[in-house]
């Protein structure tokens, strides 16, 4: 095939053509240095050469060297050599994809500087058998979730099958150095920019040093090892591997989809309790066993009962209760939507992507989470405080509607505000307190909010039933609800201070948290059992408890300032580890799986 355009080259040639370029600069200096060699000169490199196949005690070597005074002759074929790695190290430096790619070529420039330019993974004109093993682990990165394409080493048969010049093994050196970090990257800190898939994923994952990496695995008698240790540490994150693995192992078996309808009660019957039956491998009774006493047999032939294919009986019903408690849903039995949803998965993206995309925000996750730390799983609806890798208290949770993300980030808990004011944030004033208002200009009265306007270069409470709405502007004003049974964070806030202006509340909304679908809030996390939670976190905090803190409920407001901050993570995973060690999906709420899917092309 031709390739007309270098931009329809396969990124091999391209690859190859530029690390072919790079040397030729160098191999031209290394002729013009030894056409400028004498005859004599010659004579003397040729002596030098056959003394060097001479074995010598390093005191012999040393003498040698430093008596001879003919030895700087073949200085400029050697300085010549040095050049050309310095300056095929210098191309590769430049020739970089993007910001990453850029930071990993320096990092693996440094470090051959440092070493004098001298190889890793050649020895004798070859490949060591690190570098192939490395290679062959490399080769097959889908097994983990990564992509086998994103990494060009060099082939594994130079120097044996395949010959090269001394200028294109140092090509295939640094390739191989190219291939081996970018691998342990992505191994540890994943293939993408959170915030290049959302301005609602602010996750700065934790970026291996390149020429650090590249140092362990150039002094490691185990590259490959030293490799798979960059791996995250996480139980969960291992799970899923284990599962994505199981997965390759089995044959690609056709999901069982229930056809949407109206919602199944247990005791009616519809064409797709089969489905339901399939889906949740629960077989149809059997008919009872015919009656064999000699009184039956004298009896007259009764027909034998039929099995309603089509009921939803109470074995099934189990079946679903069963389901729902697994996954966190009501348990009702009846298969309304989100227990509809959760039978049929997320029918954007398949399990093995799925997997594939929770293991990538898994390495963009913070490698230490904390010895004691709080941990709310926006799709999973739930809250965790974690100590010592154990769930200590869990409760369910309200995250922002799909419109009203709740940001994914991590930071730290420094206090509590009990009876708490709220000072409503500007996109709610303008997008649905000043409509209200100006349909209703009693709104802000009735509600109980107070309004302040900047009146002669200071703020003031304004009477809000004396305000023409109608010519206001949201940037005009400030609205605050003060402290009582009806405010919308309830009697207690849980503050970690951060630019999204997110954090953890109660609320008077109580009913929100019994149904399984809870994406309601404008951003922040409601919380179901503010006081429980609230106990919890303070087991490391003298002199407080939930019981002290209800005795200040409906007074001033109070802070609670914590002696220990606790990290605090949002997290977005529809792939997690249950109780009993098997993997739960989740829904897409956000849409995350599908657009990393889109981007890694899954």
């Amino acid at each position: 095939m031709n390739y007309t355009n270098k931009s329809d080259w396969p990124e091999v040639i391209r690859r190859r053509c530029l690390l072919s370029a790079v040397v030729l600069p160098a191999l031209l200096l290394s002729s013009f240095a030894v056409a400028q060699t004498s005859a004599a000169d010659e004579k003397l490199k040729l002596a030098s050469v056959d003394a060097s196949v001479v074995p010598q005690t390093d005191e012999a070597a040393s003498v040698s060297e430093t008596s001879n005074p003919n030895l700087d002759v073949v200085a400029p074929v050697l300085n010549a050599d040095t050049k050309a790695r310095a300056q095929a190290v210098d191309l590769f430096a430049k020739a970089s994809e993007d910001k990453l790619d850029a930071a990993d070529r320096a990092g693996i420039a440094s470090l051959y500087k440092d070493r004098g330019y001298k190889s890793i993974w050649m020895i004798d004109g070859a490949l060591k058998p690190e570098a192939k093993a490395l290679i062959s682990e490399i080769n097959h990165a889908d097994k983990i979730g990564l992509n086998p394409a994103d990494y060009i080493p060099p082939v594994a048969d130079i120097g044996a099958g395949l010959v090269l010049s001394d200028a294109d093994l140092f090509d295939a050196e640094l390739q191989m150095s190219l291939a081996a970090v970018r691998y342990v990257r992505h191994l540890a800190s994943g293939r993408l920019e959170p915030l290049s898939v959302s301005a609602s994923l602010d996750i700065k994952p934790e970026r291996p040093d390149p020429k650090a990496v590249l140092a362990d695995l150039s002094i490691a008698d185990n590259p490959l090892s030293k490799a798979l240790d960059y791996h995250p540490k996480h139980p969960a994150y291992r799970a899923l591997l284990k599962e994505l693995a199981a997965l390759d192992g089995k044959k690609a078996e056709k999901p069982i989809i229930i056809e949407p309808g109206k919602m199944l009660r247990p005791g009616m019957q519809d064409t797709r309790i089969p489905q339901l039956r399939a889906r949740l491998k629960v077989e149809l009774p059997k008919p009872a066993p015919a009656e064999t006493d000699t009184a039956a047999a004298a009896a007259p032939a009764i027909a034998p009962v039929e099995i309603d294919e089509t009921l939803y009986d109470e074995v099934l019903v189990a079946a679903v209760k069963d389901f729902q408690k697994e996954n966190r849903l009501t348990q009702d039995g009846i298969v309304g939507p989100s227990t509809l949803r959760m039978l049929n998965g997320d029918s954007n993206i398949d399990r093995k992507s799925q997997l594939i995309v929770n293991l990538e925000r898994w390495r963009w996750a913070p490698k230490d989470l904390g010895q004691f730390h709080v941990m709310a799983n926006i799709p999973e609806y739930r809250v965790y405080v974690m100590k010592d890798g154990k769930v200590t208290h869990t409760t369910r949770v309200v995250v922002g509607k799909s419109i009203h993300k709740t940001v994914a980030f991590s930071d730290e808990m420094e206090h509590f505000v009990v009876n708490p004011s709220w000072g409503v944030p500007q996109s709610i004033i303008k997008n649905e307190m000043l409509p209200s208002a100006r349909s209703n200009p009693g709104y802000f009265s009735r509600k109980g909010y107070q309004v302040f306007a900047k009146i002669r270069g200071r703020t003031r409470q304004v009477d809000p039933n004396r305000v023409n709405w109608r010519r206001v502007s949201a940037s005009q004003i400030s609205v605050r609800q003060p402290p009582g049974a009806s405010n919308a964070l309830g009697q207690i806030k849980f503050l970690f201070p951060n630019k999204h202006a997110i954090y953890m509340h109660d609320t008077p909304s109580k009913s929100l948290f019994n149904r399984d679908d809870r994406a309601f809030s404008h951003g922040c996390v409601r919380i179901h059992n503010p006081m429980e939670f609230a106990d919890a976190l303070l087991v490391q905090q003298k002199d407080w408890n939930s019981t002290r803190i209800k005795k200040l409920v409906g007074g001033r407001e109070a802070t609670i300032n914590l002696d220990k901050h606790i990290p605090v993570h949002l997290v977005y995973f529809t792939s997690i580890l249950k109780e009993d060690g098997s993997i739960g999906y989740l829904s897409d709420v956000y849409g995350h799986d599908s657009n990393m899917a889109k981007i890694l092309k899954l």
